[in-house]
């Protein structure tokens, strides 16, 4: 049974991927059509290098990282744990959860601190014919970071309980690598 928190920051993670999707498309279109502007007619689109670097691609790294880790897509390498047992792989996760917890509830906090005094500070990039606000793109790193570390914490505290007592159901756990061919083809069973 998910908690309620746990499907709060499951929707959260939705939103921010969206965004993140949103971004890149953004991006795209706007770097498409400023060559299409600067080769066809001469006369590129003002501030499109600017935008690019404070907004979509800011937005296209960080807002995702809380669906990333809703859903355990991060690299990992299980060549020593694949063949545990489910608790005592919850209990590593567990551990796992509250070290990434710490780590990036730090990192939210100290980009939250630097966002704020950006906002108060009215932090402007010099686009050439005007000044663009980017002190609004300040904030979607401590969104995303405090984001996937809330996560970190539901996750690590919901593994722990299982990896002890093995009351609940531990978060999502990896899927078992496959077994592969010599040429690396899925093996068949027969």
């Amino acid at each position: 049974m998910q908690s309620r928190i746990e499907h709060a920051l499951e929707v959260f993670g939705d939103v921010l991927m969206w965004l993140g999707g949103i971004a890149i498309t953004l991006m795209m279109l706007q770097i498409g059509a400023d060559v299409v502007s600067k080769y066809l007619f001469n006369a590129p689109i003002i501030a499109t290098l600017e935008i690019v670097t404070w907004y979509y691609m800011v937005a296209t790294v960080f807002l995702p990282v809380v669906y990333i880790q809703v859903h355990k897509k991060h690299l990992m390498v299980e060549l020593f744990t694949m063949n545990w047992p489910p608790r005592r792989m919850a209990k590593l996760e567990g551990i796992v959860g509250v070290v990434g917890f710490v780590y990036v509830g730090t990192l939210a906090y100290l980009t939250g601190d630097y966002a704020l005094h950006q906002t108060l500070a009215g932090e402007i990039q010099d686009a050439t014919f005007f000044d663009l606000p980017v002190w609004p793109a300040r904030w979607m790193l401590p969104l995303g970071a405090g984001g996937m570390a809330l996560v970190f914490l539901t996750q690590g505290a919901r593994d722990l309980r299982f990896g002890f007592t093995g009351a609940g159901a531990p978060s999502l756990q990896p899927k078992k690598t496959m077994d592969l061919t010599a040429d690396g083809m899925p093996a068949t069973e027969a």
